[in-house]
This record gives structure tokens, C-alpha cells and sequence, in this order.
């Protein structure tokens, strides 16, 4: 696990999405780091989420991991200027958009 600089893990703390589960909506949460890039875990405020602390286990269940990563990147979406297009061009060895068209389609209900 990789640690949360401190400067970017004050930042998480002062944000109220942070303060519950984007699964559950338990208070008792957890850092969740989504996603791996060459071999670390990858530390910005959008590829991080805050998950019950029993789920954010070395293994959480596939279900659980795959809707974390697309609140990840409906994060990444809000936050960064371009979206998607801003992450491919710092992570470009992997394929965001239709990453997030997968899980959009598998688990958005809308």
C-alpha cells in the first residue's frame, strides 16, 4: 500500500464526499485507492475514494472494487478540466474512456 502524501490526504479529509462510504454511506471509512499504474498505486484526489473500513481490504469483492473505480472516474470527470482526456495524457498506457464505458454501462442504473 502506498502511503497518501500528507498534503493531498488534508485535502481528502476536508472534503465531504470523503466522509462516507460511496458504497454503503457508512461514516466509518477508509482510504480507497482505485487504481494501479505501473505498478503503484496511483495518489490524486479523483483515484481515490472513501470505502467502509471492512470493505477496503487487500480483496474486496470484484463488484465492490470495479463501482469504485467508476465513482473514480466520474470524479475525474468532475474534477479535472478535461476529464478523461487529462488522465490518459499523464496514465497514457491504458484505456480510460472505454474503462469507463464498461463500468458505466454494467453498473450506472440511470
Amino acid at each position: 500500500m502506498r502511503a497518501i502524501p500528507p498534503k493531498l490526504r488534508r485535502e481528502l479529509s476536508e472534503d465531504p464526499f470523503m466522509q462516507k462510504c460511496c458504497i454503503t454511506g457508512s461514516s466509518n471509512v477508509s482510504f480507497e485507492h482505485c487504481w494501479i499504474y505501473k505498478n503503484r498505486q496511483i495518489s490524486e484526489k479523483w483515484a481515490i475514494v472513501p470505502l467502509r473500513r471492512d470493505l477496503n481490504s487487500s480483496t474486496p469483492p470484484k463488484d465492490v472494487k470495479e463501482r469504485c473505480k467508476l465513482i473514480s472516474l466520474e470524479r475525474a470527470i468532475e474534477l479535472l478540466p478535461n476529464g478523461l482526456d487529462d488522465i490518459y495524457i499523464k496514465y497514457p498506457r491504458f484505456d480510460w474512456k472505454q474503462t469507463y464505458k464498461y463500468l458505466k454501462q454494467k453498473y450506472d442504473k440511470n
